[in-house]
């Protein structure tokens, strides 16, 4: 079994169909075997948020047991917005307003029931994934410490040093999307002893790729946006 976890999408269908493909057609990707872990963030920036979600919804339906579509902040932030608790305008602010282009005529209800549906994180033997890289247990706020992780600690942490901010997970390798590195110019994923950040920047540049990380092996497959 192979695990291939793919970084945030931010409403790029046309790579994350082209992702798709090479891994079928190049890693002969088998969902009846291996399994495809999706980090959140698939909404927002990017022109096709509607049809990314319409892609990930279908893909964990027809594999339930071997795609997991983890639940990202951009997504919390549309949830948030619909429900009426985005007081300040924070999903516009963010990107939010692609995504209700993106949508059109179709109705959100579908996507809301799906979406308030998705985990926060998961995991694998030697592995655990959430959205954001969650703190180390020195860094927590006092009332979090040595309790479950929050829901704001899995999809919203950010750390200024990624290498050695990130927790160390006891007997298991940490895997997040939620921070690229484009600010340092490098459109890739991260990988690291203890963690692999698999944001390459995909829809927060046009020229910034989707990737998937294979977490066992740590190979790299992109998508690279062509014109």
């Amino acid at each position: 079994m192979r695990i291939f976890s793919i970084g945030d999408i931010h409403g790029r269908q046309d790579l994350l169909k082209n992702l798709l493909s090479i891994l079928k057609k190049h890693h002969k990707l088998n969902l009846s075997v291996d399994k495809l872990i999706f980090m959140g963030d698939y909404i927002d920036r990017g022109p096709d948020s509607y049809l990314v979600l319409q892609s990930i919804k279908s893909l964990t339906e027809k594999h339930p047991n071997n795609v997991v579509a983890l639940l990202g902040n951009h997504e919390q932030m549309m949830l948030d917005f619909l429900e009426g608790q985005d007081k300040w305008g924070i999903w516009f602010s963010n990107g939010g307003h692609a995504t209700i282009h993106s949508f059109g005529n179709n109705s959100f209800d579908p996507m809301v029931e799906w979406l308030s549906k998705l985990p926060y994180s998961h995991q694998e033997p030697g592995f655990f994934f959430s959205h954001a890289p969650v703190p180390p247990e020195i860094d927590r706020a006092p009332r979090n410490k040595f309790k479950p992780f929050t829901r704001e600690e899995l999809i919203w942490t950010f750390h200024k040093d990624e290498k050695d901010g990130a927790r160390k997970h006891e007997n298991a390798i940490g895997v997040c999307g939620h921070v690229h590195a484009l600010f340092q110019g490098l459109y890739e994923p991260r990988i690291y002893d203890h963690y692999i950040f698999t944001d390459a920047g995909c829809g927060c540049h046009p020229k910034a790729p989707l990737c998937a990380v294979e977490v066992v092996s740590k190979q790299i497959i992109y998508s690279i946006y062509c014109k």
